[in-house]
Protein backbone atom coordinates (compact mmCIF):
# COMPACT_ATOMS: atom_id res chain seq x y z
CA UNK A 1 0.00 0.00 0.00
CA UNK A 2 1.45 3.36 -1.14
CA UNK A 3 2.19 5.98 1.83
CA UNK A 4 -0.23 8.22 0.42
CA UNK A 5 -2.94 6.16 0.60
CA UNK A 6 -2.18 4.98 4.23
CA UNK A 7 -1.95 9.05 5.15
CA UNK A 8 -5.74 9.30 3.65
CA UNK A 9 -6.96 6.81 5.55
CA UNK A 10 -5.70 8.18 8.86
CA UNK A 11 -6.95 11.38 8.52
CA UNK A 12 -9.41 12.54 10.48
CA UNK A 13 -13.46 12.53 8.72
CA UNK A 14 -14.21 16.36 7.71
CA UNK A 15 -10.02 16.99 7.21
CA UNK A 16 -9.93 19.26 10.81
CA UNK A 17 -8.22 17.77 13.64
CA UNK A 18 -8.77 19.52 17.33
CA UNK A 19 -11.43 19.50 20.03
CA UNK A 20 -14.96 20.85 19.25
CA UNK A 21 -16.49 23.76 21.53
CA UNK A 22 -18.82 21.31 23.56
CA UNK A 23 -15.74 18.78 24.30
CA UNK A 24 -13.70 21.85 25.84
CA UNK A 25 -16.13 23.11 27.44
CA UNK A 26 -16.86 19.76 28.79
CA UNK A 27 -13.32 19.41 29.67
CA UNK A 28 -12.90 22.65 31.22
CA UNK A 29 -16.23 22.12 33.85
CA UNK A 30 -14.88 19.03 34.86
CA UNK A 31 -11.46 20.24 35.82
CA UNK A 32 -13.37 23.68 37.33
CA UNK A 33 -14.93 21.12 39.54
CA UNK A 34 -12.11 18.93 40.76
CA UNK A 35 -10.31 22.57 41.35
CA UNK A 36 -13.31 23.67 43.69
CA UNK A 37 -13.33 20.28 45.76
CA UNK A 38 -9.61 20.72 46.14
CA UNK A 39 -9.89 23.95 47.31
CA UNK A 40 -12.97 23.03 50.00
CA UNK A 41 -10.96 20.52 51.09
CA UNK A 42 -8.48 22.63 51.90
CA UNK A 43 -10.49 25.07 54.15
CA UNK A 44 -11.45 22.18 55.96
CA UNK A 45 -8.37 21.17 56.76
CA UNK A 46 -7.02 24.56 57.92
CA UNK A 47 -9.89 24.51 59.81
CA UNK A 48 -9.10 21.51 61.40
CA UNK A 49 -5.86 22.36 62.09
CA UNK A 50 -7.06 25.97 63.97
CA UNK A 51 -9.54 24.08 65.77
CA UNK A 52 -7.00 21.62 67.00
CA UNK A 53 -4.57 24.33 67.63
CA UNK A 54 -6.81 25.86 70.13
CA UNK A 55 -7.98 23.04 72.05
CA UNK A 56 -4.13 21.83 72.22
CA UNK A 57 -3.74 25.42 73.81
CA UNK A 58 -6.75 25.32 75.68
CA UNK A 59 -5.54 21.84 77.77
CA UNK A 60 -2.14 23.64 77.99
CA UNK A 61 -3.48 26.14 79.83
CA UNK A 62 -5.56 23.97 81.96
CA UNK A 63 -2.38 22.35 82.47
CA UNK A 64 -0.72 25.03 83.35
CA UNK A 65 -3.31 26.60 85.67
CA UNK A 66 -3.26 22.60 87.89
CA UNK A 67 0.67 22.85 88.29
CA UNK A 68 0.01 26.73 89.94
CA UNK A 69 -2.51 24.94 92.44
CA UNK A 70 -0.34 22.20 92.99
CA UNK A 71 2.29 24.18 93.48
CA UNK A 72 0.33 26.25 96.21
CA UNK A 73 -0.73 23.59 98.04
CA UNK A 74 2.82 22.27 98.49
CA UNK A 75 3.60 25.62 99.71
CA UNK A 76 4.21 27.28 103.14
CA UNK A 77 1.13 27.77 104.47
CA UNK A 78 2.08 31.28 106.33
CA UNK A 79 2.44 32.67 102.99
CA UNK A 80 -0.49 34.22 101.10
CA UNK A 81 -2.10 31.61 99.29
CA UNK A 82 0.17 29.13 99.76
CA UNK A 83 -0.68 25.58 101.61
CA UNK A 84 -3.09 23.41 101.76
CA UNK A 85 -5.91 25.42 103.56
CA UNK A 86 -5.65 28.18 100.90
CA UNK A 87 -6.16 26.12 97.97
CA UNK A 88 -9.90 28.50 97.86
CA UNK A 89 -11.42 29.69 94.79
CA UNK A 90 -10.53 32.96 96.34
CA UNK A 91 -6.59 32.62 95.41
CA UNK A 92 -7.49 30.71 92.25
CA UNK A 93 -10.49 33.31 90.89
CA UNK A 94 -11.89 33.01 87.24
CA UNK A 95 -9.79 34.94 84.66
CA UNK A 96 -11.48 36.28 81.97
CA UNK A 97 -10.88 36.82 78.08
CA UNK A 98 -7.71 39.09 77.54
CA UNK A 99 -6.43 38.43 81.45
CA UNK A 100 -4.36 35.50 80.69
CA UNK A 101 -1.13 36.24 79.87
CA UNK A 102 -0.46 35.59 75.71
CA UNK A 103 -3.78 33.97 75.57
CA UNK A 104 -6.22 36.57 75.18
CA UNK A 105 -8.76 34.57 73.45
CA UNK A 106 -9.22 32.31 76.06
CA UNK A 107 -10.47 32.29 79.82
CA UNK A 108 -10.54 30.11 82.74
CA UNK A 109 -12.83 29.27 86.24
CA UNK A 110 -11.80 27.25 88.48
CA UNK A 111 -13.42 25.27 90.96
CA UNK A 112 -12.88 23.56 94.46
CA UNK A 113 -14.88 20.99 95.93
CA UNK A 114 -13.74 20.13 99.23
CA UNK A 115 -13.45 16.01 100.74
CA UNK A 116 -14.12 15.89 104.60
CA UNK A 117 -13.03 13.38 106.58
CA UNK A 118 -13.32 12.73 110.35
CA UNK A 119 -14.20 16.60 110.56
CA UNK A 120 -11.20 17.64 109.06
CA UNK A 121 -10.86 18.58 105.09
CA UNK A 122 -8.47 15.27 103.60
CA UNK A 123 -8.97 16.69 100.22
CA UNK A 124 -10.07 18.90 97.40
CA UNK A 125 -11.40 18.42 94.14
CA UNK A 126 -10.05 20.86 91.68
CA UNK A 127 -11.58 21.35 88.26
CA UNK A 128 -9.97 24.14 85.60
CA UNK A 129 -12.23 25.03 82.87
CA UNK A 130 -10.55 26.91 79.83
CA UNK A 131 -13.26 28.46 77.43
CA UNK A 132 -12.56 29.69 73.83
CA UNK A 133 -14.23 30.65 71.18
CA UNK A 134 -13.70 28.62 67.97
CA UNK A 135 -12.76 29.94 64.97
CA UNK A 136 -13.92 29.14 61.51
CA UNK A 137 -13.89 30.14 57.84
CA UNK A 138 -16.46 32.54 58.26
CA UNK A 139 -14.63 34.22 61.39
CA UNK A 140 -15.57 33.49 65.22
CA UNK A 141 -18.28 31.64 66.71
CA UNK A 142 -19.98 33.13 69.38
CA UNK A 143 -20.09 29.88 71.05
CA UNK A 144 -17.72 28.67 73.62
CA UNK A 145 -16.19 25.34 73.73
CA UNK A 146 -13.87 24.02 76.71
CA UNK A 147 -11.37 22.30 78.36
CA UNK A 148 -11.92 20.67 81.70
CA UNK A 149 -9.61 19.15 83.92
CA UNK A 150 -10.02 17.52 87.37
CA UNK A 151 -7.25 16.24 89.82
CA UNK A 152 -7.32 15.29 93.46
CA UNK A 153 -5.16 17.62 95.53
CA UNK A 154 -4.59 15.85 99.49
CA UNK A 155 -3.68 17.47 102.36
CA UNK A 156 -0.02 16.26 103.54
CA UNK A 157 0.24 16.78 107.10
Amino acid sequence: MPMNRLMRSMRIPGGQGGFTVAELLAAVFVISLGLVAVGAGFATAIQGVETSRQQTTATFLAEQRLEQIHAAALGNSLVACMGFANVTTACFPAQAYASITSAPGYRSTVTITDYIVNGNIARKRVDVEVFYRPIVAWGVLATERSVRLSTLVSNHT
